[in-house]
Order: C-alpha cells, then structure tokens, then sequence
C-alpha cells in the first residue's frame, strides 16, 4: 500500500521536474504559436543556459539568485544573432524550419563539444540544506529552482495578459495579417518572442544542469520533454504546457520511484501515440481548421 509519506515525496519530487520542463516547454510551444517554427535546437539553448549558469555561479562565484536570471539574459541577447540570420528566414515555414533547426542543433552541440569537451560538469547546488518535515526530505535547493522558475512563469503571465507588447504577441498568435492589419509590427514582436523563448529554455537549462549533471549533448533531454510537453497539452497552448508539464512531471516522479527510468520514458511516450491517434490536437490545444 502506498503510504501518505511515500505519495507527498513523489509529488514534491514531480512539481520540481515539473517546473523545469513547464519552462521549456513554454518557450517551444511559444515559438510555435506565433511564428510557426518547430525549434528543434531549443534543447541546445538549453544547454548553453547550464554552461553560462555553471561559470557564473559554481567559477566566478555570482549570487545564484542573480547568475540564474542573467546567464538566461545572456544566452537569450547572444541567441538574438542566430535569430537576425537563421530564425527570420523560417518564419511561418513549419516543415522547413524542422530540419534546418535541427541541423543548428547539431551545430550548436558539436561546438560545444570542441569547445567544452565530453567531460561532465557540475553545478553546486543554489542551497545545501535538506529539510525534513515529518518524514519527507526535500534537498532546499529544489524550492529554489521551484520558486524561480514560478516568478518567471507568473511573469510571463502578467507580461502576455497586461502589457501592450504582451497583447500584440498573443495578437500575432491568433491571426499574424490581422495582426498586421491593425498596426502590430510582426517584425519586433517575433523578436520579442524569440528572445522570451530563449530565455525561458536557458533559465530551464540551468536547472536542468544542476539536477542532474552538464554536458555538451545534455540538451537531447530538455527538447525531448518539451516536445512531449507540447503534444500533450497542445502545440501552441500556453495553458496545455501548464497542464502537460504538471503531468510529465508528476507521472515521471511516480514511474521512476517505482519502476525506473526506463519505464518512465516508455510510457511518456506511450502516452504521447495514443494522444496524437485519439487526440492529435492535446488536451487543451484547438484543432486545425
């Protein structure tokens, strides 16, 4: 029988992976919804937002609380290049822009690699504490990157639903020529967009590094999760990624704890083919017309 202790360590486990992959994910179904870019080499934004975290914090010894946000800023600004000469050209080109992100994906890891080598990293922990409330342990290091990445998504929320730049991205997100229609500069709202969703993927990825361990190729698992993240929820549903992300996440904790790994990975994407035979718009995602 599963004890209550069992069950609220599972759960607190599953929100902690959770709100990693919500932050991805985010970022990729917002890429998604308003230019209709399907970016494979989000994972490797991802990866490079662990690298940036790890010399700002575990070598040059910056207050976590601030290297985590400006290692994101970082990534997301130097990214705004690869946006300018790549991105813009795959604009509202779904299909196109699969394969040549992916193609920068693999750029962008084998650089790393020569760059870095294949050699683990790790990042210290933001706290070392471990709490103990009646028999449940949870490392405080976790709470951090729990209440991070919930200021970041609460942000985002406040940004999209009460700023004018926010409105005109959700705008551009239901019907780009009206957006246009109306005097909505697509051009700067794609690169606001861009910039929001690289962020979010570098934010995510220094969590990421820090729970498990950083590494050239580490973002192959980010983008897996998004991805399926976003097929659950729904491509283009902020409030599908919300949803999938807390499922993912909690349904991983419990499989993992006891069955393993391996299982956890089969049945998320076991998931993942029935929903797309049954329900290939998500669970909160709108069909095509």
């Amino acid at each position: 029988m599963l004890s209550p202790i069992v069950l609220v360590q599972i759960v607190v486990n599953g929100v902690g992976l959770a709100a990693i992959y919500i932050l991805v994910a985010l970022g990729f179904t917002l890429l998604f919804g308003i230019m209709r870019v399907v970016n494979f080499a989000h994972g490797a934004f991802a990866m490079l937002g662990g690298y940036a975290l790890y010399y700002l914090y575990s070598i040059y010894d910056v207050p976590y609380l601030v290297a985590a946000p400006v290692a994101a800023l970082f990534v997301a600004a130097a990214a705004l290049v690869l946006e300018r000469f790549v991105y813009r050209r795959f604009y509202q080109k779904m299909f196109q822009s699969m394969i040549a992100l992916l193609g920068l994906d693999m750029a962008i890891a084998s650089t790393a690699l020569i760059i870095w080598d294949s050699h683990e990293r790790s990042i210290k922990p933001a706290v070392s504490d471990i709490l103990q409330l009646g028999g449940i342990i949870v490392p405080a290091d976790k709470l951090v990157i729990v209440a991070v990445a919930a200021i970041a998504l609460a942000a985002f929320y406040l940004f999209t639903h009460f700023t004018r730049a926010g409105l005109a991205m959700r705008a551009a997100a239901q019907d780009v020529e009206t957006a246009e229609a109306q005097g909505i500069d697509t051009r700067v709202t794609y690169q606001l967009s861009f910039f929001i969703a690289i962020f979010m993927a570098a934010l995510a990825g220094g969590f990421y590094g820090q729970t498990y361990a950083l590494s050239p190729f580490m973002g192959e698992r980010p983008l897996m999760m998004a991805f399926i993240v976003v097929i659950l929820g729904g491509m283009g549903s902020i409030p599908g990624v919300a949803l999938g992300g807390l499922l993912l996440g909690l349904g991983e904790s419990f499989l993992s704890t006891f069955y393993g790994s391996s299982v956890s990975v089969f049945v998320s994407f076991g998931a993942v083919i029935l929903l797309l035979v049954f329900r290939p718009w998500g669970l909160l995602g709108t069909p095509e017309k």
